[in-house]
């Protein structure tokens, strides 16, 4: 099983868009924009770092990085969620993390998160060279796990990663956003799977 993180494992922290679009001040939106093309630039390997330092310069933002871009990434975990996946692997069955991010803030789930006593793999779109929705995202991973593609179900937010997902054979499902444990146990249940 491969899970997304963001809006099905974790979430935003509450008030996270508003410390972020502060230091754009009066340009707040245009800031705010900017920041998000940064992310997404970068998603499939370039550093986030540099992109958004180049961001700041543009804003005239003297505070170094570290001071604008929350040092957890305002991630907030969802315990039942992860508990959720813990009881999947308790079942036999191998479960990995499948994201979108960039370097510094996919850096950071790896080695703070605690996601490796969690999951069995994770795959992270900038280190694999794709993002999803691409078909390649996908293949990388079925390349690296060596399960064929209906062997697999993957549980994602977005309505275009599931698709794309489903393009190559993989067992789709969209997860209501903040669906929870209860929207988890209806997905699985068609897959004849009970927590």
């Amino acid at each position: 099983m491969l899970f997304d993180a963001d809006g099905v494992i974790q979430g935003a922290r509450h008030g996270w868009m508003e410390e972020l679009t502060a230091w754009g001040g009066s340009r707040a939106e245009e800031f705010l924009l900017a920041v998000a093309a940064a992310d997404v630039a970068c998603l499939t390997g370039e550093d986030f770092g540099a992109a958004m330092r180049e961001v700041l310069r543009q804003f005239e933002i003297s505070a170094p990085l570290e001071e604008v871009v929350d040092r957890q990434f305002w991630i907030e975990i969802r315990p039942p969620m992860l508990d959720a996946v813990r009881a999947v692997r308790d079942l036999g069955l191998r479960c990995g993390l499948a994201t979108n991010q960039q370097n510094l803030r996919g850096t950071y789930m790896r080695n703070s998160l605690g996601f490796e006593s969690i999951f069995d793999e994770q795959f992270y779109s900038f280190e694999l060279g794709f993002a999803k929705p691409a078909a390649g995202y996908f293949q990388a991973i079925m390349d690296r796990i060596a399960v064929a593609p209906n062997r697999v179900l993957f549980i994602d937010d977005h309505d275009g990663n599931v698709a794309g997902a489903r393009e190559i054979g993989i067992n789709s499902e969209l997860f209501p956003s903040d669906g929870g444990v209860a929207a988890l146990t209806q997905i699985l249940a068609r897959y004849g799977i009970r927590l």
